[in-house]
């Protein structure tokens, strides 16, 4: 996989304001700001917009190890998460992680068998992906949640290289590698 990494996003200061720092820039993936907040405000999640600010990498929570396959430890999901790095979201309803990479990360990220159901969505043409993105403050459970959200995260965007290594390395003790019949 070859691509290029930009420096990773940090939001500095206090709390509150990383948390407003934060869904300023989650905004600006929004069609339409306006529609994203009313959808945050109503529903806790907002269709979003990847490959502009950032793409996302969708995994199942068995990319994470074949244990957490119907995990419901919030706590436990959170740690795997977290050694991770970068900001990631849960979907409970779908069972994946969502991990935030730099923006154009889907254009090198290579499909590898092992890693089944791991995909990158960006914005590469043709294609443009809409991804719900939890609001920012939603950190438990029910819904769309953060797991290591944006205010908290040393960095904001996980580094795609060390993701897919990590997500590789724990599906490689369980499966061939590729083109191995």
């Amino acid at each position: 996989m070859t691509l290029h990494v930009p420096p990773a996003l940090t939001l500095h200061g206090d709390v509150p304001g990383r948390r407003e720092r934060a869904e300023k820039w989650l905004l600006k993936a929004a069609k339409s700001q306006d529609d994203a907040i009313v959808e945050w405000t109503e529903q806790g999640v907002a269709l979003l917009t990847a490959g502009r600010e950032w793409d996302v990498v969708r995994a199942p929570y068995t990319a994470l190890g074949p244990d957490l396959e119907r995990c419901t430890d919030v706590q436990e999901l959170r740690r795997h998460a977290e050694e991770l790095g970068g900001a990631v979201w849960c979907d409970r309803y779908r069972l994946c992680l969502y991990f935030l990479v730099p923006p154009g990360t889907d254009r090198g990220w290579t499909q590898d068998r092992r890693l089944a159901g791991v995909e990158c969505l960006g914005g590469t043409p043709p294609y443009i992906h809409y991804v719900g993105v939890p609001r920012v403050d939603r950190i438990e459970p029910p819904g769309f949640f953060w797991l290591a959200p944006l205010d908290s995260a040393s960095q904001v965007l996980a580094d795609p290289r060390r993701l897919y290594e990590a997500l590789l390395a724990r599906a490689g003790a369980s499966q061939p590698p590729p083109n191995t019949p």
